[in-house]
């Protein structure tokens, strides 16, 4: 009988351990829109998509991997001419999330990422294609339940192909929506 019952109660602790969501194991999905501003004559807006996976969490600060994909749109102007920057671009991307609690449902946090991008072709205009976008700033966080959250961030991003000889680089800034899942 004292078998059955401690069998019994470890089942019930491994069931109730599996229905809470592992925070470690958290997938999010980030949308932003990025203004180009601050450089002049680079008239640039990023529409970027960001897949992170969480990967660890040493108290307040999380480290996550992903996969990032930039539309941007808009147009250079150098020596009085004014050139197409369009293009898509893909690659991974890290981040890193310091993170406190405000309340129960609601966190703020300082996020840090960086993308290594390759494109369809060379963006800017003049420049590569490839190149690195990096974003920093501050997000809230809403938690809903205890494995979903949408959050709301206001970024500056800084975009540039990395090189000194000829660098055709922008800065910006703009709002940034996520979604995450701990499964």
């Amino acid at each position: 009988m004292v078998m059955l019952l401690a069998h019994t109660a470890m089942a019930a602790e491994a069931e109730s351990k599996e229905q809470q969501p592992d925070k470690e194991r958290a997938v999010e999905v980030q949308l932003e829109y990025l203004e180009g501003r601050w450089f002049a004559r680079r008239d640039i807006d990023l529409y970027n998509l960001h897949v992170y996976r969480q990967y660890k969490k040493v108290k307040d600060v999380s480290f996550h991997y992903g996969l990032s994909v930039t539309r941007p749109l808009g147009k250079t102007t150098d020596d009085d001419i004014a050139r197409d920057s369009e293009a898509v671009g893909l690659g991974p991307s890290y981040m890193m999330r310091w993170e406190k609690n405000l309340s129960k449902k609601w966190s703020a946090s300082i996020d840090g990422a960086g993308s290594i991008l390759a494109y369809n072709h060379a963006h800017p205009a003049n420049g590569r294609a490839f190149g690195f976008l990096w974003r920093i700033g501050p997000r809230v966080t809403y938690h809903f339940t205890a494995s979903d959250s949408v959050s709301a961030a206001y970024l500056v991003h800084h975009a540039s192909n990395g090189f000194k000889t000829h660098n055709p680089g922008y800065n910006g800034g703009g709002l940034s929506l996520g979604y995450r899942h701990a499964f």
